[in-house]
């Protein structure tokens, strides 16, 4: 790295990466000496950036795991709590940020910002299996305006109360700033507020969602639940917990979001939300006293009872209803294969939130 000096260099050479491995030293050392706030580290989730103009050092960007809370922006999102301790990984936050001294460039500042913003995604899904949809930033006004963010296309939305998180606790600094947010996709504030996860946000989006369930008839009268409720269950009486239309609406729903092991149709049942369950008609469990979604097991012994070709009957008759004929195929592909699975699922796939939603 060159030694700092003002800089009048043309703009389309600015280059903005993440920092390589050797490189960390030293941005943390600039970071720590040049910036307002100095710095020890970054929170959670994080990605250090560099921007280099004709091969030179001129800003360092920090991008780290969203603020716990904020009115504001959780008002925005319009998400329940629940859902915002679920999706929250997919939301970044611009902690830092410095033009190095001695660097001297007009529009620098924003220009950085957007070229970071385009390519920050797709770096956070290579890092972190999972895509950020939604950026933050919160700015002190007794020592900047916030103008480079306005220039990259952050907005506003009110301002903080003057208090910090440190150790999941809060405490008063008693300095009010200005939260302003970025989306980086147009549906940013539908995906997050759906009552299910959109299939565009699959964990590594390794396996094609057939639909987004969220646009789906699960619930309610003609919807996928009611339909299932003709489907013969095969199962003994004796310690049935979860009715058959619950199992199998669960193992439709995780096919059509890209589940293709029993493993993965465990997990997407994991994610369900406790007002979801409540609606399939799942039941209270008598340790836990929430509502509980079938385990992994009951899944894999329901589909290897039924009676598969009626299943696929069934669900290829309700998605027609919904003109997603291409997908009735597809998804009984996926629901014959998983029947003929071993008896036991050795897959080790990371799904911790498989997509979908549900439309009454």
């Amino acid at each position: 790295m060159e030694k700092h000096s003002p800089c009048k260099a043309d703009l389309k050479s600015l280059v903005v990466r993440p920092i390589w491995g050797e490189e960390r030293s030293t941005w943390d050392q600039l970071m720590a000496t040049h910036h307002y706030l100095g710095f020890k580290q970054l929170v959670g989730e994080s990605i250090r950036y560099i921007a280099l103009l004709e091969e030179q050092w001129v800003a360092l960007l920090g991008w780290s795991s969203a603020a716990f809370k904020s009115a504001h922006r959780d008002q925005w999102i319009g998400w329940s709590e629940e859902q915002r301790l679920q999706r929250l990984k997919y939301l970044a936050n611009n902690s830092r940020f410095l033009i190095l001294p001695g660097i001297q460039v007009q529009n620098l500042a924003s220009k950085t910002l957007a070229l970071n913003l385009k390519r920050l995604s797709t770096d956070w899904l290579a890092v972190y299996r999972h895509p950020v949809i939604l950026t933050e930033t919160f700015i002190d006004h007794s020592r900047f305006t916030g103008t480079c963010y306005r220039a990259a296309g952050f907005v506003p939305l009110g301002q903080t109360q003057g208090f910090g998180r440190n150790a999941g606790r809060y405490y008063i600094h008693g300095k009010a700033k200005t939260i302003l947010i970025r989306p980086l996709h147009q549906k940013t504030k539908q995906w997050l507020s759906a009552p299910f996860l959109s299939p565009a946000l699959l964990e590594g989006n390794k396996y094609q969602a057939l639909a987004d369930i969220n646009q789906l008839a699960v619930d309610g009268s003609g919807g996928l639940m009611e339909r299932l409720d003709a489907v013969a269950d095969p199962r003994m009486r004796n310690g049935i917990r979860h009715g058959n239309a619950v199992v199998l609406a669960i193992a439709v729903c995780a096919a059509l979001s890209g589940a293709h092991s029993y493993l993965d149709v465990g997990r997407w049942a994991d994610t369900l939300p406790q007002n979801i369950l409540k609606r399939l008609g799942c039941r209270i469990g008598q340790k836990e006293r929430r509502y509980v979604s079938p385990g992994e097991a009951t899944l894999r012994r329901a589909l290897q009872a039924i009676d598969i070709e009626d299943l696929c009957r069934t669900v290829a008759v309700w998605l027609s209803d919904q003109g997603l004929e291409n997908a009735a195929t597809a998804v009984a592909d996926r629901l014959q294969a998983l029947r003929h699975r071993a008896r036991k699922d050795t897959t080790r796939r990371q799904y911790p939130s498989l997509a979908g939603g549900i439309r009454t």
